[in-house]
């Protein structure tokens, strides 16, 4: 951590970005200088400020060694609301500072990878993974490959409460969904800072919550919230998704439609599985929905390209390692593996995805269901391995 790289620690507002700020900083050695710049005292600084912030950050190294240099190092939070702060991270940083950003827009992502290229590093940051749920609740995190039948059905129960309550720190230490709630309204209630209308986007959010790992259209979108430009439409779901509200996942295999215009179809899904509860605590559940959300969020933990596949049958999730143009992965979700007819439809809806990419080998992921199985395609065997989804997210 004590790179000359700047790093920007990039994720959902309450995911633990600040906690992790804490945490890098009691790693390093030298001078520490925190500033959170969601105090809207701080956003209004000018350059004058700036520099009194760096005359501080000297003094406070001249107390930490009378005998040595120390280096300095900055933890800025939420670091986009200050106005143009690239300029002045960039002249901490010609001045051999060590920097560390977080922000809770994922727009700045790509404008900090722009600006600082071969000088910068994103650190990306989701609500808590299955493994991290484990860790807090004080259970030890075991190898899938040696679990007795009694440990299996223990970790499948804990699999099962981490599923309802999904990933933000504050729920799962307080049992309380309704933070998840809380979450949800604040980030409407900042759109309306924005200039949002926050019943339109409440009535866009809220219906793309309740329809989650499923394809949209505008026109729909249109009527549900009032809003008859498809421009300003986009903006709204551009604000959703910055905010990490929610994911659009684009469509791998595009095809020409007859008057020569690609076909740029997308699924959406939702930032943290604990929105549903909370935003639809009556609603039917749509159990199948949720649990393809969660996997979607385990993958983008893992840094990966994530498209889906849809021809004659669908394929839930196509991969792509980081930077890389080539197909490495097909996975198809199916919470209950057991009837012929489920199993005739996922088993299909892969082996066209192996087939049009290439590959031997495709992953289904079910609750509970555990097998080999072994398909004869045109372009020669596949074999499919079909996997409780809980041991897959302990690997």
């Amino acid at each position: 951590m004590e790179s000359s790289e700047i790093k920007l620690i990039s994720g959902p507002p309450h995911a633990g970005k600040t906690s992790f700020l804490s945490q890098i900083a009691g790693s390093v050695d030298g001078a520490k200088l925190y500033i959170n710049f969601e105090d809207s005292r701080m956003q209004r600084i000018g350059p004058e400020g700036l520099q009194a912030i760096e005359k501080t950050a000297a003094e406070l190294c001249k107390r930490e060694t009378e005998d040595r240099i120390a280096r300095v190092f900055y933890f800025l939070d939420e670091i986009h609301n200050l106005p143009e702060w690239e300029n002045w991270v960039d002249r901490l940083h010609t001045q051999g500072a060590g920097i560390f950003l977080t922000s809770s827009k994922l727009k700045l992502i790509n404008e900090f990878s722009s600006r600082f290229e071969g000088r910068g590093k994103v650190l990306r940051l989701f609500p808590f993974s299955f493994k991290e749920y484990l860790r807090i609740k004080g259970t030890g995190i075991p190898e899938p490959g040696f679990l007795t039948p009694s440990r299996s059905d223990e970790l499948l129960c804990m699999f099962l409460q981490y599923f309802e309550s999904g990933g933000f720190p504050d729920v799962i230490k307080n049992g309380d969904i309704g933070f998840s709630r809380d979450y949800f309204e604040e980030g409407l209630q900042q759109g309306a800072v924005a200039g949002y209308d926050i019943q339109k986007l409440r009535e866009l959010a809220t219906f793309l919550i309740s329809n989650m790992a499923s394809e949209y259209s505008l026109d729909t979108l249109k009527k549900v919230s009032g809003i008859e430009n498809e421009e300003i439409i986009n903006n709204y779901l551009d604000y959703l998704e910055d905010i990490f509200l929610l994911y659009r996942i684009p469509k791998l295999n595009v095809f020409q439609e007859d008057d020569g215009i690609e076909e740029t179809s997308c699924k959406v899904y939702i930032g943290d599985t604990g929105f549903f509860k909370a935003v639809y605590p009556g609603y039917p559940d749509s159990l199948g929905l949720r649990f393809e959300n969660l996997v979607l969020l385990e993958l983008l933990r893992r840094e990966k390209q994530v498209f889906y596949f849809q021809n004659r049958k669908e394929c839930d999730f196509i991969i792509k390692e980081k930077d890389s143009q080539k197909v490495s992965a097909a996975i198809q979700i199916s919470v209950c593996f057991g009837s012929p007819a489920v199993r005739e439809r996922e088993i299909l809806g892969l082996t066209e995805a192996l087939e049009e990419y290439g590959l031997e080998k495709g992953l289904i992921l079910t609750m509970d269901d555990e097998e080999i199985v072994k398909v004869e395609s045109k372009s020669g065997k596949k074999i499919i391995l079909v996997k409780p989804v809980w041991k897959w997210m302990l690997e």
